[in-house]
């Protein structure tokens, strides 16, 4: 959009300026090599001022649009940041938490482990107890 304000200013601005150099004489107006006769000074003063407010109207679209842009695109980058860290945050959180996941893996192994050793163990002890029981 800013481009097209831009363009529009620019062309303003040659229509003005040939218009200012092709007429050095306050008899006509010509411009781009087109005659136009039929106006006095004043309305003439007054196109050509019209044509200059239009041009500098133009130019102010055309920089307030540029920087609407920019700042959309400085917002954009910022939330880009934020997300991007966000992302590296919760990376940071998983590879915690699977760490937390494989040392209590190992934990419920080692307790399966000596629960079962305990089992055999007790296991043990009845099976040495029961003859003694047996013979007494």
């Amino acid at each position: 959009m800013a481009a097209l304000f831009l363009v529009l200013a620019v062309v303003d601005a040659v229509l003005l300026g040939d218009a200012v150099l092709a007429n050095t004489s306050a008899s006509s107006v010509s411009v781009f090599d087109q005659s136009i006769t039929g106006f006095t000074q004043g309305q003439l003063l007054v196109v050509a001022a019209g044509l200059g407010l239009l041009g500098a109207l133009l130019l102010g679209l055309a920089w307030r649009a540029s920087g609407a842009r920019r700042a959309k695109r400085r917002q954009l980058r910022a939330a880009q940041r934020d997300l991007e860290g966000r992302v590296a945050e919760l990376e940071r959180d998983n590879a915690i938490l699977r760490q937390e996941r494989e040392r209590l893996g190992r934990l419920a192994e080692l307790r399966k482990a000596s629960s079962e050793a305990q089992a055999q163990e007790r296991a043990r002890e009845r099976a040495s107890q029961s003859p003694v029981n047996a013979h007494a």
